[in-house]
């Protein structure tokens, strides 16, 4: 018999140990796990862009980030996520869009004269057709799925990624799925899945 000292926490570890049956396949969660570690092969050309970021004490660092989002009706553009007060940077040029952040990421200097560059675009890397790569990872949120996508001999660095915008939330049992994977697949081929 337990003590009644014991019995609470008895009961909350039974709670805290016991997962809602069928918590762990809903819809989104398989889409993400079948998608995950898949090859696949590039369609259309993916854009990454290589910048130096700055912080606010003045370290620098180089960073990747993936440029290509397409929607299901509205076709695809490039988009910079907006970050240090600066918002998201859209453009269907990615030429434009490069200069567009050179000059909304250039701020004057808070002592003493000319400006510092807070992002700072080196250059852009084209993954074209026919590349292989894997999917390192799938992020789902309300209304985007983001397909981050590596090198198969480093599937932990990002190389690219693909941006799905759809027009409205999500439904909780991601009843887009057909027409998701029908968008994904204009940009990456996933190879066949391996049978268990």
């Amino acid at each position: 018999m337990l003590s009644s000292r014991l019995f609470p926490f008895v009961c909350l570890l039974t709670v805290l140990s016991t997962t809602p049956i069928g918590a762990a396949d809903n819809p989104p969660e398989i889409f993400r796990r079948e998608w995950q570690g898949r090859r696949v092969t590039v369609q259309r050309m993916l854009l990454t862009l290589v910048y130096e970021e700055r912080s606010r004490t003045g370290s620098t660092r180089v960073k990747r980030d993936g440029l290509n989002v397409v929607t299901p009706s509205k076709g695809s553009y490039f988009l910079f996520t907006g970050r240090q007060s600066v918002d998201d940077l859209v453009d269907t040029n990615a030429d434009r869009l490069f200069e567009q952040i050179k000059v909304n990421y250039r701020k004057d200097r808070n002592l003493g004269e000319g400006f510092v560059q807070a992002v700072n675009p080196l250059h852009l890397v084209q993954h074209i057709g026919g590349l292989q790569l894997v999917v390192a990872r799938v992020e789902i949120e309300r209304s985007t799925v983001r397909v981050m996508l590596a090198k198969p001999e480093s599937p932990e660095d990002m190389t690219a990624s693909l941006t799905v915008q759809w027009p409205a939330p999500f439904s909780s049992n991601l009843e887009e799925r057909a027409e998701l994977e029908r968008v994904i697949r204009q940009f990456v081929l996933p190879a066949p899945a391996a049978q268990p």
